[in-house]
Formats: structure tokens, sequence, C-alpha cells
């Protein structure tokens, strides 16, 4: 493997100032990540401040047992917690099916390369944190991973039907139906001397798994054993006696939190950038859990809280008490969630893909009303898989990466066919369509003069004649297709592999693709890659 980096535009305009350092990063965030003192300032700011450290690691020690027991370097990070002067990197995603999209390991290598570096930077203990969504109930979200169906990415879902808004962290996982799933993705990956390994490992790690959260965290774990990853699960009822306090400050200020939102919303607007928050305007941006479904709390014309669909209504009281008595009702949305993480953890830097960026740009004011500084919102590491086979198409075809990641092939490919065609149709038929048109207006002319009712048939002869011309066009532009299909399907491929449904691929790809077909040491040699948080784009040579 080796790295090559370019520079690509993005389509988010917010993301492209920051990237070129254009952007007045003080009106939106805390810190800015480039800068070079960046990360020692943000210290001296966390040891002004106090955790729950002890009843933190007590509790991350409990958890991480389930799935990585007697795990020396996942217990010394965790150990490391207590410590006064330890920081933590985090990054979070959600629980996706045998880790969801490529960008889910890129935020893990993310994570773990910057917490190595600023571990031996810093002189202290850097604990890498993966904090999984497992309190989301969106489970379309994370059921399916895509796959190669004749040359097109194919959504593959699991035969599993959610009904109710239920957290996926207390989602049941079908180990019969999970199985089935699984046999069929490795299937449309074609065997090879990694496939049964593979499978044979990921069963046993379904075995150990109740919930769909439970299996990504097994896979995570077998996969980042040696890393002294921390995972933790923002859908885990028993951490909510840890975030007890921290809800009530959340419902304490949750109108000032929901204001301090849009005054931000309306600070990017004003310098031109879309803001992609949205938020009802009684909002309280706290979800409440009725009969295992998740909804969000409003505030009520009365005063008080409540879901108004279902007729729930409650006092502040009468919802402090039930947050006192169930605290696992309660669950953090989009906007609350970063800053629950910033009341837990002693965050060095948060690493967050493009998207995320963004949003939390608009959180800086709500940071500000519970009294915290948004933590450096550090971009994470943005990566390309480039096999070998597809660099020898691109060399053979002379398309540039850049234009592939931009763009997609669609130009190159009509760039190649005007070289290869020796004469251009489209003005020949263009022309006979014309000329036979104004003789056929004018035997309809003639034709009207002997019988007028002729008229829609005669009409209608005429786009028959023109369809015909369009049935020719046709016909030779296929054949000239056919005779150059080897080097288009070149084209072809390179788009399936970089740029498939002119998405990003690792918006679409899953990890296991790689394993399968490189094998088990993928990702290890991934990560002990030389990286640079320098915003550029990676292309991985295979």
């Amino acid at each position: 493997m080796e790295i090559v980096e370019l520079s690509l535009r993005s389509s988010n305009q917010f993301m492209n100032d920051f990237n070129q350092k254009t952007l007045e990063s003080d009106l939106f965030f805390d810190y800015d990540v480039q800068s070079s003192g960046v990360y020692k300032s943000r210290v001296a700011d966390i040891n002004k401040r106090t955790f729950q450290r002890e009843k933190l690691a007590s509790y991350l020690e409990s958890y991480n047992e389930k799935f990585s027991p007697n795990n020396q370097h996942v217990l010394k990070n965790i150990d490391n917690l207590r410590r006064q002067d330890s920081v933590v990197v985090i990054s979070g995603q959600q629980a996706g099916l045998l880790t969801g999209p490529l960008y889910t390991i890129h935020k893990i290598i993310s994570v773990l390369v910057l917490a190595r570096e600023q571990e031996e930077k810093l002189g202290i203990p850097v604990i890498p944190i993966f904090w999984i969504a497992g309190e989301d109930h969106d489970f379309a979200e994370i059921n399916h991973v895509y796959i190669n169906k004749h040359t097109i990415p194919k959504k593959h879902a699991i035969k599993d039907t959610q009904l109710k808004k239920k957290s996926v962290a207390q989602l049941e996982i079908d180990e019969h139906k999970t199985v089935e799933w699984m046999e069929k993705v490795f299937e449309s990956y074609g065997e090879t001397q990694f496939t049964n390994s593979l499978l044979v490992n990921l069963k046993k790690s379904l075995k150990k798994s109740k919930t769909y959260v439970d299996f990504f965290e097994n896979i995570i774990m077998e996969m980042f054993q040696k890393e002294g990853l921390v995972l933790i699960n923002s859908g885990d009822p028993t951490l909510r006696e840890l975030e007890k306090e921290y809800f009530l400050q959340l419902i304490d200020n949750n109108e000032a939190i929901h204001d301090a939102v849009r005054a931000q919303q309306q600070r990017m607007k004003d310098k031109a950038y879309t803001p992609i928050i949205e938020m009802g305007i009684n909002s309280t941006n706290i979800f409440y859990q009725i009969n295992e479904e998740r909804f969000l709390l409003e505030r009520l014309d009365n005063g008080n809280y409540g879901v108004t669909d279902l007729g729930v209504n409650l006092s502040k009281a009468e919802l402090i008490d039930m947050l006192n008595v169930h605290p696992e009702r309660f669950s953090n949305n989009v906007i609350t969630r970063p800053i629950m993480q910033e009341w837990l953890f002693p965050t060095l830097a948060f690493v967050a893909g493009p998207g995320e960026i963004t949003y939390w740009a608009e959180l800086k004011q709500a940071f500000s009303v519970v009294g915290l500084k948004m933590p450096p919102v550090v971009p994470r590491l943005m990566m390309t898989m480039l096999e070998r086979s597809v660099d020898r198409n691109i060399q053979e075809t002379k398309v540039t990466i850049n234009e592939v990641l931009e763009h997609g092939v669609v130009n190159a490919m009509d760039s190649f066919m005007q070289s290869v065609t020796p004469i251009d149709m489209n003005p020949l038929v263009n022309d006979a369509k014309k000329e036979i048109d104004r003789i056929h207006q004018s035997l309809i002319a003639s034709a009207l003069q002997i019988d007028k009712s002729l008229e829609p048939m005669l009409r209608k002869n005429g786009v028959f004649i023109q369809e015909n011309l369009d049935f020719l066009l046709k016909a030779v532009e296929k054949r000239q297709m056919d005779q150059h299909e080897v080097q288009l399907s070149k084209f072809r491929k390179i788009e399936l592999s970089l740029l498939p449904s002119l998405q990003p691929q690792e918006r679409i790809w899953n990890v296991f693709y790689y394993l399968n077909k490189y094998g088990p040491n993928f990702v290890n040699d991934l990560l002990n890659l030389s990286y640079s948080f320098n915003e550029k784009h990676k292309i991985v040579k295979l």
C-alpha cells in the first residue's frame, strides 16, 4: 500500500472554505484546528474542568468486558481515564451491518492515528474512543450494504422489518436471517482463499450478539483488538445513570439551546452558508421513550412538555421526576448528543466527516449556553482505495483520478467515442429529419386536398418516419458502442470502483469486500500507513 494525496473540491462550500483556510473560523468554532498550538491550548482548558473520571472508567470497564474480555490494550486505556491529565480523541457512527460504509472504518483509523500522534507530542495519555449512536431508531440507515449487481451498486438489506421507532441498541438480531444475508453478500464478492475464515469469524461474532449494536461492536473489536480502542454505546440504558445530571441541565436550558442554534444558523446564512440541521419550532432536542419507541419531546403551549400526537403532557416537575426514576427513557438528538459527549469526556478533539463539521458549526452558541467550549473539530481522513486493476484502467483510458472523483467518467467516455468515430451521424440525421419533414408536409398538403379526414393518419405517419430516423441513429450508436465495448468497460469499471452511482466510494462500498480480496490484515495495513491531517484526499494504492 502507498498513499497519493489530492486536493479535491467539495460540493459543500462551507467545507471548501474550511479546507482552503478562508473560513472565518472563530464565528463557528472555539478552536482553530489549523493552528499549530491548538491541542496544547485545548489541554489547558480541559485542565480547568472536572469530570466523572472514576465513574466513567468503571462504567466503561464493565461495558467493554462483554465484547473485549481481558483485552489489556483496552483496559489500560480505560484505566488511563482515571488520570487527571488524560484526554480523549473521539468520533462516532451508527452501528451499520458489517460495520456499514467504508467511512466508518476511516473514522476509526482517524481516531487511532490522531490519538497516537498527539500522545507522542503532548506526553500525556490520549485515549481513542468510538461513540456508537445506539440510541438512533432509523433501522433503514443501518440494515444494508451495497453489493455489485451486474456492474451496478445494489442495496442489499437484511430481511428484518422493524415497525416501531425503537433504538437500534434494543433491536434483537436474528441469527438465521443474518447468516443468510451475509452469505449472499460474500457470494457477490466472489470466493477467495479468505472467504471461509472471514465468514467463520463473523458467525462467531454473531453468536455472541443479542442486538445489532452487539454485532457491530464484536466485529469492530475483532478488527482493532490490539489498538486499545474504547467503545461507548449511547443507547446503553446503564449509561443514563452517568448522564442523568446532564439531562437535567438539558431540560433546564432546552429553550435557550434551541434559540442559540437558531441564532447560529442565521449567522451561517449571513455568511452565505446553508445550515443542515432541521429543528421544530418547539423542539426540546431530547427524545423520550414511550412503549419502547422514541419520540421527540416538545414544549407545549401550556408550558409543559410532551408529544402532541400521543397526547402526552408532562409538567417540568413530572418530567424531572421521570428522569430520576427512569433515566433510560431519555436520549439525545443530533443537537444535544455533542453536548452530552463533551460533558462526559475530556475531549482533546472530535473527529468528524464533512457533513458533521457543517452541523457542528451550527452548535457553537448552544455549547456556550451550558458553559462549555466546543472541542476542536478535526476533519477525518478522506480516503479512496485504488485497486491495481482499476489503476491500470486509468492509465489505459488516460482519465485522471481527479476527474473521476469530481465528475465521474461520462465526459471522458464521450471524448473517447468522439475520437474513434469516423463520422458524426447526429447532424446528418437532423438534416435528414428536416428535409424529410419538408417533403412530408408537401405530401400532406396534397393529400388533404383529396380528403381532409386523412390528416390524423398522415400526421401520425410523419411521427413514425421521424421515429424511424431516431431508431437508425440509435442502431448506429449501439454498433459503435459494441465495437469499442472493451475500452468502454474500462471506464465503467473505474467509476464503479471509485465513484459508484456518482457517490464517494466510502459511502457505498463495505470494508469486507477488501478483506475478502486482500486478506484479514487489510485494515491493519491501512491503519499503519503514514497519514497527515492536512485536509487532502488520500488515494490508497493497493
